[in-house]
């Protein structure tokens, strides 16, 4: 049995959310405390030093669009040439900034996601990330724990119990909206709905990348047919832990809402009122099988929706009593680029980086694939 010890990290975190926005990353320092066992360990210090969010070539945002429907070679090239861009991305950020990682972890863009079929895929060659930076990578972060009868998702809840102790609930906004609750035993979390992933579908048809605080939506109505539509969907009454596929909410949602014959601004309140209120449905459900106090509670909200000022608002009446927190715009915009860097930590230690509680599998796992590289031989 190994003795307890404490060890330290410099790590880059790499991710691509489904929103489609840019590569974020993230460079971390964690101390992470063991106790010899195959236990969740205590992470007693950690920090940000730098962080971007650096965006993609237009041609790359419509490759991955249009991802799910190229051939297999197709697909397997693009995997190749992704990896090589996102490690080029990664390398210069090294370089302007002077870093020296112990390791990279990314977590790729997500094509495919179906746990019920035991699989998912995200592209971004971890091999050629390690080729083009020459530093140890760690990719492919989900499929341990699909392969152990989970879901994959939410990954985020590992962040919250280690980086972000405190709260009541988590909410992430991004593409997706997924939610954590610290219970008596632990924590769960799954997704809700779609999130930024809708809402920058609609203002793209203004030639906008997203509604700057949430501006356009306050200007609109709700539209009732749209709202109760949406808020019959099957998904929502699936019990957790669940995750949801990008496909799904580009198909029953963002398309949805595209179709529907209503304005821009009509559409984007709406999609912030259901958004709200399929928040606070999850929630009083969570409380009732958990047995957590249905309100007053605290909620920590995350993600890039968390710069959506009518979203927030919309959230904040839906949850009355329960008191919520915007963090610092470091762990609003890159939490889930520093969750990689933690990620890749545990599995360089080989400890759980994947929670069995909040995603269903039969025991908490230690994934990723590590591609060794040789130290780089240039210098600054």
């Amino acid at each position: 049995m190994m003795l307890p010890s404490s060890h330290s990290f410099q790590a880059l975190g790499l991710m691509s959310g489904s929103s489609l926005d840019g590569l974020d990353i993230a460079f971390c320092t964690f101390t992470i405390d063991t106790d010899g066992s195959y236990q969740l360990p205590q992470v007693s210090s950690w920090s940000i030093l730098q962080a971007a969010t650096l965006p993609y070539p237009d041609t790359l945002i419509s490759r991955l669009k249009e991802a799910i429907h190229l051939s297999g070679l197709e697909l397997c090239r693009l995997n190749a040439e992704y990896g090589q861009l996102i490690g080029q991305m990664a390398n210069d950020f090294i370089r302007q900034h002077q870093l020296e990682p112990d390791l990279i972890a990314s977590h790729g863009h997500t094509i495919f996601h179906y746990p019920e079929l035991s699989f998912t895929l995200q592209i971004g060659d971890g091999a050629a990330i390690a080729e083009t930076i020459g530093i140890k990578t760690i990719v492919d972060l989900r499929s341990q724990d699909i392969a152990a009868g989970g879901q994959g998702a939410p990954l985020a809840p590992l962040a919250d119990a280690l980086l972000l102790p405190g709260q009541t609930y988590y909410l992430n906004l991004g593409g997706i909206a997924n939610i954590t609750a610290k219970t008596a035993t632990g924590y769960v979390a799954f997704d809700i709905c779609g999130a930024n992933q809708i809402l920058n579908t609609l203002v793209a048809e203004l030639n906008l990348p997203y509604d700057d605080k949430g501006e356009l939506a306050r200007t609109g109505n709700i539209v009732s047919e749209l709202y109760e539509q949406q808020c019959d969907l099957e998904f929502f009454r699936k019990a957790y832990p669940k995750s949801l596929d990008n496909n799904w909410v580009r198909q029953q949602q963002s398309e949805v809402f595209l179709a529907f014959p209503a304005s821009i601004p009509d559409k984007l309140h709406t999609a912030c009122r259901l958004i709200a209120r399929q928040i606070a449905l999850h929630i009083d459900h969570i409380s009732q099988r958990e047995n957590l106090p249905k309100r007053p509670g605290s909620l920590l909200i995350s993600g890039g929706g968390a710069y959506n000022d009518f979203l927030v608002e919309c959230i904040a009446e839906a949850l009355p009593n329960v008191t919520i927190t915007i963090p610092d715009e470091q762990i609003i915009g890159f939490k889930e680029a520093a969750l990689m860097a933690l990620m890749g930590c545990l599995r360089q230690l080989e400890l759980p980086n994947c929670l069995a509680s909040v995603t269903g599998a039969g025991r908490n796992t230690c994934g990723g694939v590590i591609y060794e590289a040789p130290a780089r031989m240039s210098s600054y």
